[in-house]
């Protein structure tokens, strides 16, 4: 069985098993029609224009960690193939969009797709680093404020096991995230174990320093520092849609203050679920996390339902048909040439 067909199965199997969940949770699935007809589309419009920063800011960051190896790079030339990977990760199974942005960036720019998977796999960690911060200042202040601790005990699962599975993703990323601080140590390792092989493992390991290269693009405290805050930035303006859509959709809590905590709860627990693997586009585990929140937050369950549907779907759709575009415009001279020189 092909390696991808495998991993195909796998994100199919976890998304079947949210989607189940979520058929459990609520089996009336026409709010999610009634959602979108009746939706503010001005406030649908002005989330997606936040989201829209979020992605051009991604490519300044990506930008960010590149230019060490290529001065060939920009925040500009970065953002249509930043676009174009999310299309990819939208259609393909497992963040496999990913590995097609480097590809994609190498065709287009020239920089080399294994060093810039390194730089992919930083943005990653710093991503998660980001969302269990604000996760963890959302639970501080529903914590100390007595409008909302009642919450606190209808988080998904057992409270302290929550919080204890969320410390344990921030310890790992956070660990992870410091590695370029020891890479001198681990060059060293990797020299002894390359220096000491067979010409195929030899060859693994240049496919490895290719990578660490990349992946060791922060290696001072400064750097991290503003990658960190950059990757804050970026979910704070994604959030910033959901917080848009929420109102324009007239999901309303006892206060204004609530409705905040819950749509940053709802947004960092929802995107953190992206570990879980799933199909294309992260349609399952997305929506069952991001449900389970808003239900716990006294939100009503078919309404809870047709918004994250809703929020998940102005997420996949946009980017994804322009992402289309800008690859077939790209694609389709590419394949006349090809063609015009088989001739």
């Amino acid at each position: 069985m092909d390696f991808s067909y495998k991993k195909f199965l796998i994100g199919l199997l976890f998304s079947g098993f949210f989607f189940l969940s979520i058929y459990w949770i609520s089996s009336d699935f026409s709010g999610i029609l009634k959602v979108s007809k009746n939706a503010n589309y001005f406030l649908v419009i002005l989330g997606l224009v936040s989201y829209s920063f979020s992605l051009v800011l991604r490519s300044y960051r990506w930008n960010y960690l590149l230019r060490k190896n290529s001065s060939n790079v920009s925040t500009k030339k970065l953002t249509p193939i930043v676009i174009v990977g999310y299309m990819f990760n939208n259609l393909l199974p497992i963040r496999t969009g990913e590995i097609a942005r480097c590809f994609y960036l190498e065709h287009k720019l020239g920089v080399k797709k294994i060093f810039a998977l390194g730089t992919v796999a930083i943005e990653r960690i710093s991503d998660v680093i980001s969302l269990s911060l604000i996760l963890v200042l959302t639970l501080i202040m529903i914590y100390i404020n007595s409008e909302s601790s009642e919450f606190i005990n209808y988080l998904p699962g057992n409270k302290y096991s929550f919080i204890l599975f969320i410390l344990l993703i921030f310890i790992a990323s956070l660990f992870l995230i410091l590695a370029p601080f020891l890479r001198l140590k681990i060059y060293k390792i990797f020299n002894y174990f390359s220096s000491n092989s067979n010409v195929f493992i030899k060859k693994f390991f240049k496919f490895v320093e290719q990578f660490f290269e990349g992946y060791f693009s922060i290696n001072n405290s400064t750097k991290l520092f503003k990658l960190i805050s950059i990757s804050l930035l970026i979910w704070i303006l994604e959030i910033i849609m959901y917080f848009f859509i929420a109102i324009s959709v007239n999901l309303s809590l006892d206060s204004f203050f609530l409705l905040v905590l819950t749509i940053l709860f709802f947004g960092t627990s929802a995107n953190l679920a992206g570990i879980f693997p799933s199909t294309a586009g992260g349609w399952g585990s997305f929506d069952f996390f991001g449900i389970l929140v808003l239900i716990s937050f006294g939100v009503d369950d078919q309404l809870s339902l047709a918004y994250v549907i809703f929020v998940h779907f102005c997420l996949w759709a946009p980017v994804t048909l322009i992402g289309m575009m800008i690859f077939l415009k790209d694609w389709i001279p590419l394949k006349k040439n090809k063609m015009a020189i088989d001739k």
